[in-house]
């Protein structure tokens, strides 16, 4: 497969990305990244252009010379997609351009705390402070159960504890 990146009008991608598909046939991908937005009490997923202005073309053949499209304005790059940017591009394709929710840490979850003062303390999320954006995480330390607030940029996921049991540093 060869991969492209496109720059275009950043209102039109969606609708660049639409034309390109019906009338090339190529697959085209306009990322979208899906954002949770509380309307009248209601919290629903809404998609939104991820990456405004950029397009992702994948074709079979090079494509050269390059195409003439309406509204997309040049391609990025000498040419094909390489390295890491090819990488991030395959990811946009095997999500077919919907990036998720990015999931949070909630109470009761079971954690480590990544920062070197606390040499990957694990625990378990008690409370969380959204405003302060910080939570109380618990976890035993010198065989006595312990309780600290910390923020959440330090705080992840951990799901390698046993459950149900206050988690050791």
């Amino acid at each position: 497969m060869h991969v492209y990146c496109l720059f275009c009008e950043t209102q039109r991608c969606r609708d660049i990305a639409r034309l390109i598909e019906k009338t090339l046939g190529y697959r085209c991908i306009s990322p979208q990244i899906i954002q949770r937005k509380w309307t009248k009490g209601k919290c629903e997923d809404v998609p939104h252009a991820w990456l405004p202005g950029y397009l992702f073309l994948y074709t079979e053949e090079p494509i050269f010379p390059r195409l003439e499209i309406s509204g997309v304005i040049r391609f990025l790059g000498q040419g094909e997609l390489q390295n890491e940017d090819l990488a991030f591009a395959e990811m946009i394709y095997e999500k077919d351009g919907q990036v998720g929710t990015v999931q949070l840490i909630q109470e009761g979850d079971r954690c480590r705390l990544e920062d070197p003062l606390w040499e990957n303390v694990q625990g378990v999320v008690i409370k969380m402070d959204r405003g302060r954006k910080r939570c109380c995480i618990d976890f035993e330390f010198d065989h006595i159960r312990r309780t600290v607030w910390v923020g959440y940029d330090i705080v992840r996921k951990d799901d390698t504890a046993n459950d149900g049991e206050t988690a050791k540093i």
